[in-house]
């Protein structure tokens, strides 16, 4: 079974290049622009890694991401966070369960993939019928 990726964006051209991105590389991809589509996706369906955005619509990505370490069930979900904004810290974000952080306006399709891979979720790579 394909490792199940959660993707946060709230610009939707970014948001299609992600999605392809980890869709070419096996992973099955959920797409949220928002924080509370965001929750109602993961409440269905827990994801097994969320790749999001700083800037999102509505409530802040913090807000999101305090809301995700509120409870047992989804503060193990390894966050990726993309910005291009100066000033984020990883290890100021590890508390709110942030495991990268990539530079948005530098990274490559291929440090989107390493990032999720580095966080433990692998494709099946037997899971090709």
């Amino acid at each position: 079974m394909a490792a199940n990726v959660l993707i946060i964006e709230s610009e939707p051209w970014l948001g299609d290049h992600y999605q392809q991105t980890m869709e070419r590389h096996g992973y099955t991809v959920m797409r949220a622009t928002d924080g509370h589509s965001a929750i109602d996706m993961i409440d269905d369906n827990p994801p097994q890694a969320i790749i999001m955005s700083v800037l999102l619509h509505g409530p802040s990505a913090f807000a999101l991401l305090h809301e995700l370490q509120s409870y047992i069930d989804t503060a193990g979900i390894p966050v990726i966070m993309c910005s291009s904004l100066s000033g984020l810290v990883l290890d100021d974000l590890r508390p709110y369960g942030v495991q990268r952080l990539l530079d948005s306006s530098s990274m490559q399709p291929q440090d989107l993939v390493a990032a999720v891979r580095s966080v433990n979720i692998k494709i099946d790579e037997d899971d090709s019928e």
